[in-house]
C-alpha cells in the first residue's frame, strides 16, 4: 500500500497536534451540549435559536465522539491531510451555526475559532493553514452580514467580525512560524536519533566483534555488558554457566575473586588465569568506567597468547641471526670429526676397543647434530598456512603415512565423540607437533612397558567448547614437579633426547592459537597430552588480522 505524500508530510509533531486536537473537539463539544442542558448558560447559548442550537450541538457531539473512539481503538488514520482539514472546516461550520444561535459575536463563541486556526498551523505546513484562516474569517463575515441584513439584527455589526477575521490570519502567521521552526528542531532531533542510534549500533558490533574480552559490571556485580570473546574466553559459550547481561559476575568465580581483590587493592594487578587445565591463560584489567558513585566497572580479558606471540617474534628475530651463526660454526666442525671417527673405525677394524670408541663419537656427533636442526628449525619457523580440517579424517591420513615411515612396529588407536570436529592449523607444522607426541609416546612406551602404543581422542572440551586432541601412552607418566619443566628447552628425562621436542611442539601449537598441556594421572588414570585447538572462527579471524 503507498503512503500519500500529504501523509508523508505530516511529522511527529503534526501527529501528536492531531491527536490532542481530537479529544479537544470531543471535550469541547460535550461541554457546550452539557451547558446548554443544564440551564447554567441559557441565557448566551441558543437564545436567538435553540432548536438550531440544540441540532447541531448534538450532530458535532456525536461526531467528535465517534472520531475520538475510532482513534483509541486504533481504526484512525490521522495522517491524511485532505480528511483534516475536512474537520477543521467542519469545526469553523459548527461554530458559526453555534454563534448564529447565540447571538452572534457577543457569545464568545467566535474566539474558539482561534484555536481551530492555531491547530490548522501547527498541521499542516502548506497553505492549507492560510485557507482555514481565510474561510473562518469569511464564515464570520457571512454570519454578520446574514444576520444584520437579511434577518435585520440592528445589534449586529461589520467591524469585530472584521477584526477578528485580522486577529486569525495574525494567529495563523505566527503559529505557522511556530511550526516551521518545531519541525526544523523534530528533523535535527530525528537526525541525531538516527545517527546515535547508528553509533551505538557501530559501537556495539565493533565490541562484539573485538578480540579482547570485554566486560562491564555494576557496583552490586551484575554483568550489565559482555562480548563473545569474554563469553568464549570464559568458556560460559553453551554451558549451564551461561553468562550474559543481568547474570552475577559469580557465575565465573576466579574473574569474581579478582574482581573483588581489585576492589580492595586497585593498584595491584591480577595474576592470569585458566578457566580449565585446557583452557588459555587470560589476563583480566579493570577501570572504572563512570567517576560517580554508582560507578561501573569494565573489565578487559586478554588471551595472554597474543601477547606471547609479539614477544616471541622479538625473540625468535635475535635469536634466529645468533643460532644461525652457531649452528653454521658447529657444524663444519661437528662433520669433520664425524668423519674421522668414521676413517678411524674402518682402519682399527681388529681393534674392539677402538671401534667402540669410535662408535661413541659417531653416537653423539648425530645427536648433537640433531640438536642443531631443532634450534635451526626453530629459528627458521615460518608464519602458519593455517586452513580447515576435518580432524578425525586428517588424523587418519597421517598415521597412515606415520605408520609408513616409522621404524618400530608401532599401534595406533583413533577415537573420537563428535566426528564433525573442524580444526585451523598448519598441515605441515600439525604434523610435525604430532609427529614428536607420537614418538616420545612410542620410546616411553617401549622403555616402561614394552609397548609402542598410543591413543589419539578428539573430542569437544565441555567447558571452553573448543576442539581438542588427546594423546595417551603406556610410558611411566610424568610427575606433578617434572611437568613444570617437560616445556622448557634443553629440559629431557631420556638419555637420548635433546629436550628441544616438545618445547618446539608447544611453540607451534601458540603460532596456531592452540595449547599443548601435559594433564597429570589422577584417580589412577593415565597422564596425558592435551591439544586445545582455537575456535575455528576466532582463529581464522586472529589470523586474518596479523
Amino acid at each position: 500500500m503507498q503512503t500519500s505524500k500529504s501523509a508523508v508530510d505530516l511529522g511527529l509533531l503534526a501527529q501528536g497536534t492531531t491527536k490532542v486536537y481530537i479529544f479537544y473537539r470531543c471535550a469541547l463539544a460535550l461541554v457546550l451540549l452539557a451547558l446548554y442542558y443544564s440551564g447554567a448558560a441559557r441565557h448566551i447559548f441558543g437564545i436567538d435559536n435553540p432548536q438550531l442550537y440544540q441540532l447541531t450541538a448534538i450532530g458535532y457531539a456525536s461526531a467528535t465522539t465517534l472520531t475520538a473512539a475510532l482513534l483509541l481503538i486504533g481504526h484512525r488514520d490521522t495522517g491524511n491531510s485532505l480528511l483534516l482539514f475536512s474537520q477543521f472546516l467542519l469545526d469553523l461550520i459548527v461554530l458559526t451555526l453555534l454563534m448564529h444561535s447565540s447571538g452572534g459575536l457577543s457569545s464568545g463563541l467566535g474566539l474558539l475559532m482561534l484555536i481551530t486556526v492555531a491547530a490548522s498551523s501547527l498541521v499542516f505546513t502548506n497553505q492549507l493553514a492560510l485557507l482555514t484562516a481565510a474561510l473562518a474569517s469569511i464564515l464570520l463575515l457571512t454570519e454578520e452580514l446574514i444576520s444584520a441584513y437579511l434577518l435585520n439584527d440592528n445589534s449586529r455589526t461589520i467591524f469585530p467580525a472584521g477584526l477578528l477575521g485580522v486577529v486569525l490570519f495574525l494567529t495563523a502567521a505566527l503559529f505557522r512560524i511556530l511550526n516551521q521552526r518545531l519541525r526544523q528542531s523534530e528533523a535535527i532531533a530525528l537526525r541525531e536519533s538516527d545517527q546515535s542510534l547508528h553509533l551505538q549500533d557501530l559501537n556495539q558490533l565493533i565490541i562484539q566483534r573485538m578480540l579482547t574480552g570485554i566486560v562491564v559490571v555494576d557496583t552490586s556485580g551484575k554483568i550489565e555488558l559482555i562480548n563473545n570473546a569474554a563469553v568464549e574466553l570464559l568458556g560460559a559459550e553453551k554451558t549451564d554457566m551461561a553468562l550474559n547481561s543481568g547474570t552475577s559476575l559469580r557465575a565465573s568465580p576466579l574473574l569474581q575473586k579478582g574482581y573483588e581483590a581489585w576492589l580492595n587493592k586497585p593498584w595491584q594487578k591480577m595474576s592470569a588465569f585458566k578457566v580449565s587445565e585446557s583452557s588459555t591463560e587470560i589476563q583480566a584489567k579493570f577501570a572504572n568506567l563512570e567517576r560517580s558513585e554508582n560507578k561501573s566497572t569494565i573489565i578487559f580479558l586478554e588471551d595472554t597468547r597474543i601477547a606471547a606471540q609479539n614477544a616471541q617474534r622479538l625473540k625468535l628475530a635475535s635469536l634466529g641471526r645468533l643460532t644461525g651463526s652457531i649452528a653454521h660454526e658447529i657444524r663444519n666442525p661437528l662433520g669433520a670429526i664425524s668423519h674421522a671417527a668414521q676413517l678411524l673405525a674402518e682402519e682399527q677394524d681388529g681393534a674392539s676397543s677402538s671401534k667402540r670408541l669410535s662408535e661413541i663419537i659417531i653416537k653423539h656427533t648425530q645427536r648433537l647434530n640433531q640438536v642443531i636442526e631443532n634450534v635451526s628449525q626453530l629459528s627458521r619457523r615460518k608464519a602458519p598456512d593455517a586452513q580447515n580440517l576435518h580432524l578425525e579424517s586428517w588424523l587418519n591420513n597421517f598415521i597412515e603415512d606415520y605408520r609408513l615411515s616409522s621404524p618400530n612396529d608401532s599401534t595406533i588407536e583413533v577415537a573420537t565423540d563428535k566426528p564433525a570436529t573442524i580444526i585451523v592449523f598448519d598441515t605441515s607444522q600439525l604434523h610435525q607437533v604430532l609427529t614428536n607426541l607420537l614418538e616420545n609416546a612410542h620410546r616411553h612406551g617401549l622403555e616402561y612397558s614394552s609397548q609402542a602404543w598410543a591413543k589419539c581422542l578428539c573430542h569437544i572440551d565441555p567447558l571452553t567448547q573448543r576442539p581438542c586432541l588427546d594423546l595417551f601412552d603406556r610410558g611411566p607418566g610424568i610427575t606433578t614437579e617434572q611437568v613444570a619443566h617437560i616445556f622448557e628447552p634443553f629440559y629431557t628425562t631420556s638419555h637420548t633426547g635433546s629436550g628441544l621436542g616438545l618445547y618446539l611442539a608447544r611453540e607451534l601449537c601458540e603460532i596456531n592459537f592452540a595449547t599443548l598441556d601435559y594433564h597429570v594421572a589422577e584417580n589412577a588414570k593415565p597422564g596425558f597430552f592435551r591439544i586445545g585447538f582455537a575456535h575455528p572462527e576466532q582463529a581464522q579471524q586472529r589470523l586474518h588480522n596479523d
